[in-house]
């Protein structure tokens, strides 16, 4: 039975429709244990208001609390995640779980267990951008390097300032990950379809039992979060694919034959088909791929989106389909940034040969000025040094070191850690204490 039988729509579909229903339960397989979750808080609450029989209450706890165990096979005649839980629920407590889903909206449903997906790969992003850096922090090699604008020489800075630039691009694209990680702690339930709920249910104590907020009071805005949680999502995972795939560019030609200041690892390098002389840097060319890829997407939920009505629409459900394969898949690949960046390896010699002379000109022009006070002077005497041919004064560049350890990210992750655990537990807890009950 599908959760909306019953109502005016006639229960007949057909194949075409079957087809577009078919990665949407496919995907949904991602989110059974967060609908299970968000049923037990909401049913804990009922119970606790005694709004149903308080012997069905707990009969529905005691199934939810099973089926959180199981291995849950999704039926797709049943549509989606919410009608194989209900259909599975109802089922085995002969009818007592009727009242499970009373008053809910399949939108605020989906938008929760969507955001409690989102938490955990997010999360999941995080360990991997900080064992990133613990990997930066072994890479000990120093010397000088030519820094390029235009992809001509500019002024040299030293390996270890540009592996802290490595660092800080980490860094800051781990706090715009963790503030939309924290938006999302907004628990969705109780917007109904977006016009307010009709349950009796307290959604903030409901909030409450997953360590999650209920701040929000407009059930119109609180359902538009649902697109927007999407946008903010992908908006810190493009800016942090795009700011890599930018270093990746770097490291394609730093690796390449004209220089070779750097060695990429094994493993993230193949051979060629023909040319056995080959060392391709496929891993990062790849990589620039999926970060297309991701902007694609964004350009998918903003199609998705524009000139809609702020009310729910169904095509919403392809936003659901492509992004939540997207994460796994992307969390897959960003897995090998710690061994990547770990064990690039820098030849400070082949680095010193391809410097040339002119990469000193802005120094230099720095060294006239502190003779004669004239900028515009110093700039075309050093200009002028260029086009003669004379040698310029050298100098070494300073390491500039941003970070000494990243113990304040562990620490932020592990508070991340502790406040998923803590609410699942809890939760889980004050279930447990129900169904026990009538064993005392």
């Amino acid at each position: 039975m599908k959760i909306w039988s019953g109502s005016a729509a006639p229960e007949s579909g057909n194949e075409a429709y079957r087809i577009m229903l078919e990665k949407d339960i496919d995907v949904d397989k991602q989110l059974i244990s967060y609908e299970i979750l968000s049923l037990m808080a909401y049913n804990l609450n009922a119970y606790e208001k005694k709004l149903p029989n308080s012997s069905d209450a707990r009969e529905t706890l005691r199934e939810l609390l099973s089926l959180y165990d199981k291995k849950i096979e999704l039926n797709p005649e049943l549509e989606d995640v919410h009608g194989n839980v209900e259909n599975l629920a109802i089922k085995e407590t002969h009818g007592s779980a009727r009242n499970m889903r009373m008053f809910l909206s399949r939108n605020e449903q989906v938008h929760t267990d969507v955001n409690f997906f989102l938490m955990d790969i997010l999360l999941e992003y995080e360990k991997i951008i900080f064992n990133t850096l613990i990997g930066l922090e072994k890479i000990k090699a120093n010397g000088i390097m030519p820094g390029y604008t235009h992809y001509r020489q500019g002024m040299p800075i030293t390996f270890q300032t540009y592996v802290d630039f490595i660092k800080n691009i980490f860094v800051y694209n781990f706090n715009n990950i963790d503030d939309v990680w924290n938006e999302l702690r907004e628990l969705p339930l109780g917007y109904g379809s977006g016009f307010g709920s009709m349950s009796d249910v307290n959604f903030s104590e409901v909030a409450g039992y997953m360590n999650m907020e209920k701040n929000i009071k407009n059930p119109l805005f609180s359902f538009m979060l649902y697109t927007d949680n999407y946008i903010k999502v992908l908006s810190s995972i493009n800016s942090f694919l795009i700011d890599i795939s930018r270093i990746f560019q770097d490291m394609i030609i730093f690796s390449g034959d004209e220089m070779k200041i750097i060695e990429l690892p094994a493993g993230y390098v193949t051979g060629s088909s023909l040319m056995p002389n080959k060392v391709n840097p496929d891993f990062l060319e790849i990589f620039q791929g999926y970060a297309a890829k991701s902007i694609a997407l964004m350009n998918l939920l903003y199609s998705g989106v524009i000139n809609k009505t702020t009310g729910y629409h169904r095509d919403f459900q392809i936003l659901k389909d492509e992004i939540i394969p997207f994460m796994i898949e992307l969390k897959g690949i960003i897995n090998g940034f710690p061994d990547l960046f770990s064990g690039i390896k820098f030849n400070n010699e082949a680095s010193e040969k391809i410097i040339g002379n002119s990469i000193y000109a802005t120094y230099n022009s720095k060294l006239n000025f502190k003779t004669n006070g004239n900028w515009k002077e110093s700039y075309k005497m050093t200009g002028d040094m260029i086009k003669s041919g004379k040698i310029l004064r050298s100098y070494m560049p300073e390491d500039i070191i941003s970070y000494k350890n990243f113990d304040f990210i562990g620490d932020r992750i592990n508070e991340n850690i502790s406040f998923i655990d803590n609410g699942k537990k809890k939760l889980l807890k004050m279930v447990k204490d129900v169904v026990s009950e009538d064993k005392k």
